[in-house]
């Protein structure tokens, strides 16, 4: 490629990127003047609201992340490396294709005061749940399953994979392989997934509407709340709210990683003593619960679903939107690998480690500021914000593993850096390329707050009418729409893999 062609690229790139990523400064912008106002603090601790909101937020989140990692290590410890590990991973994918709402909206059906539970059994009674402890269980084994697919990529090793049967050989128990060999490289290459889990549960809106306590909310649904209405005492309010949950974010990575420190004083601790109890019994049960906990959710949304097709509007705006986005977000994210400098890459994970209300804030003012409020590109524009670095997080990792020889001998051969980027790299990475599409198309379909914000409610999608459904409408309509949410990106997802089993047929000296 011509310099002068390769400059311009990269200018149109940055500018790009650029506008995904203007409502950062913005949103700092919000959050900064009500912090120096004493009497917002004021209104804010005044709030009746507010200790029974951050109780129910720190309960949540702590019983969601920690519940996620828990699962993940007592499956790691039960069954790696071993068939059933094989067999597992092989099923996560139509797992994380189950949207959040859809999940969520199975376990109310499931376990509400007039769910199939307690109808066919009237003797129990449902506890009144006012710290989210559901909504921390619920969100618990869903975000198990993206943890255990994050892992699966880094236990690929297998230098790993034979020092784990070495220490079993020698007769240490699966436990102690765990603490001393897996937890030491696992954990650390985890952290920025471990991070992203907390700040998307910390301020989670949607599934927090369908699952969490009702009166107060979590601290999340409260922040929304305020900042959605016209007095301007409660939108600060609202951005405090939201500082309020940087500050736990940031509390939360402090005590982590002095747990952390904590724990690494502790191993490795080889002074022969064996504990050979395997201890893998409630890993094999929780191996069998994930996929079983994926068919629960579709049977139920199946069987309370009418048989009808959803709003022609509603589903259009959900496919295309999901459609362009993954879209836009691959070819910008293989063009930033190939000419993005690689010191600014990670940036691009801001909008995954910090809570999204700030961040949607600032998208919606600039778009009240441009007048594109309730305009389909705007929200398009709005879920570019979340889909482009999930499409990244999928990319960069196969990018690095190029074989940099392919490359050496096409430039010998003459070819100039963009035939090597059309002919040689994008062939090579057509796996990686579906696969990250098929995520980003499963991210824009779950996005609720750029919908509803930048769509001023005109933009209606599945995941809004879902969680519009879900306050007091029918149960039937609630399934229905769940269902739909569900089978849009399990379809696209079942598309991918077909279309990756062709290209592995017709290239197979790719693989």
């Amino acid at each position: 490629m011509a310099a002068p062609l390769r400059y311009a690229l990269t200018a149109l790139l940055w500018a790009a990127m650029g506008v995904i990523y203007l409502p950062l400064l913005p949103a700092a912008m919000q959050l900064l003047p009500p912090v120096f106002a004493w009497a917002n603090w004021q209104a804010l601790l005044a709030d009746t609201q507010l200790p029974q909101a951050l109780l129910a937020t720190l309960v949540s989140t702590l019983i969601a992340v920690g519940g996620a990692l828990i699962i993940v290590l007592c499956v790691i410890a039960a069954i790696w490396p071993s068939d059933r590990w094989q067999r597992l991973v092989s099923r996560l994918p139509l797992m994380l294709a189950i949207p959040h709402v859809a999940f969520a909206s199975a376990a109310l059906l499931l376990f509400a005061d007039d769910g199939w539970l307690f109808r066919f059994f009237p003797a129990l009674v449902p506890p009144v749940d006012r710290y989210g402890i559901g909504l921390g269980l619920t969100l618990a084994v869903k975000e198990s399953v993206f943890l255990l697919w994050a892992s699966y990529a880094l236990l690929a090793n297998q230098g790993l994979a034979r020092q784990h049967l070495m220490l079993r050989t020698q007769g240490y128990g699966r436990w102690q392989c765990l603490a001393w060999l897996v937890l030491p490289q696992l954990i650390p290459q985890l952290r920025i997934v471990l991070l992203a889990t907390t700040a998307w549960t910390l301020s989670v809106v949607d599934v927090a509407l369908i699952l969490g306590p009702g009166n107060p909310p979590t601290l999340a649904v409260l922040a929304w709340t305020w900042l959605s209405q016209g007095d301007v005492l409660q939108q600060d309010q609202g951005l405090l709210a939201c500082v309020l949950l940087l500050f736990i974010l940031g509390l939360m990575m402090v005590i982590s990683a002095l747990l952390w420190a904590l724990f690494r004083r502790r191993i490795p601790d080889f002074q022969g003593v064996r504990q050979a109890r395997p201890m893998a019994l409630p890993g094999k049960i929780l191996a069998q619960f994930l996929p079983g906990s994926a068919l629960l959710c579709v049977g139920t949304l199946a069987l309370m679903a009418k048989i009808e097709l959803a709003s022609g509007d509603t589903l259009n705006n959900s496919l295309w939107l999901a459609l362009f986005s993954s879209g836009i977000a691959a070819v910008l994210c293989l063009l930033w690998l190939e000419y993005g400098p690689k010191r600014y890459t990670q940036w691009i994970w801001l909008p995954l480690v910090l809570p999204a209300l700030p961040l949607v804030a600032g998208q919606y003012q600039l778009a009240l500021h441009l007048w594109l409020d309730g305009e389909w590109s705007a929200v398009l524009w709005g879920h570019l914000l979340w889909v482009v670095p999930w499409v990244l997080f999928i990319l960069q990792p196969a990018w690095q593993q190029l074989d940099p020889r392919l490359l050496l001998v096409a430039r010998t051969l003459g070819w100039g850096r963009w035939r090597c980027f059309w002919q040689v790299k994008c062939p090579l990475l057509m796996r990686p390329i579906l696969s990250a599409l098929a995520v980003g198309f499963s991210v824009s379909i779950a996005q609720y707050l750029p919908t509803v914000w930048l769509g001023a409610g005109r933009i209606s999608t599945l995941t809004t009418e879902a969680v519009a459904l879900s306050s007091g409408g029918s149960n039937t309509l609630l399934a229905t729409q769940a269902l739909w949410q569900l089978l849009l990106p399990a379809l696209f997802f079942l598309a991918i893999a077909l279309l990756l089993r062709l290209a592995g047929y017709y290239r197979q000296g790719l693989r």
